[in-house]
């Protein structure tokens, strides 16, 4: 009895759930991703030979050759706290939505005062704003940014406790070198007062150790 030919065909693949499960995947991107805004300084730093990499976990303060202070923390959580407690420090009210706002934001040099009406802003006309810098005269009574810095260093301490416990209850294995460090980066050219004052800022608020960022100019070569 002689056998059946089956008939050849190429075999093919539905693309189509690839193709909606690739579009879906855009979508939700698009949606739950914030862009950072521009930031409102940028400075040429002194340079160095010195290879130490920014910490991951930084609050950093910039300085410009005016003397003026902006202000970032990379830990949006802690930043969201620290916001809350110098905004109650002086006395100013804001709900969960301006607070979620400035935890995304970049870079701020305001007066705190300031800081509520500038995040109502879209971010194309944050761009527009003259930003004067945070107020750090140590002169009298203390600055704005000493309460930047002093709640800072609390919430960066509770913070690092927090997940020490954590990692702890868990028996997870815990980076203790992951902590939120201080730092200041400052303009070649800026004014000697204006980097003395912020460190005083720092003694004041009782941060023992920080950061000076510079930018890296390469090794003498020995000859």
């Amino acid at each position: 009895m002689p056998k059946v030919k089956m008939p050849r065909s190429n075999p093919s693949l539905d693309m189509t759930p690839m193709v909606d499960l690739a579009f879906l995947l855009v979508t939700f991107f698009m949606l739950t991703s914030s862009f950072r805004t521009p930031e409102p300084v940028v400075v040429d730093p002194p340079t160095s030979t010195t290879k130490t990499e920014i910490p991951k976990q930084v609050f950093m303060i910039t300085i410009d050759n005016q003397g003026r202070a902006f202000i970032d923390l990379t830990n949006p959580a802690v930043k969201s706290r620290v916001f809350e407690k110098v905004c109650n420090q002086s006395g100013i009210k804001v709900d969960s939505m301006t607070v979620k706002k400035f935890a995304g934001s970049g870079a701020i040099g305001l007066k705190i005062t300031a800081i509520p009406q500038y995040l109502e802003l879209e971010a194309n006309e944050r761009t527009k704003v003259n930003q004067t810098g945070v107020p750090y005269d140590t002169t009298g009574k203390k600055s704005e940014l000493y309460w930047w810095a002093y709640y800072t260093r609390l919430e960066a301490h509770a913070d690092f406790k927090a997940r020490e416990e954590e990692a702890k209850t868990r028996k997870l294995p815990f980076d203790k070198s992951n902590y939120i460090q201080f730092a200041v980066k400052a303009a070649s050219d800026a004014k000697y007062d204006a980097v003395k004052n912020v460190i005083q800022v720092f003694r004041d608020a009782k941060v023992k150790q920080f950061q000076m960022i510079t930018g890296l100019e390469s090794e003498p070569s020995l000859k």
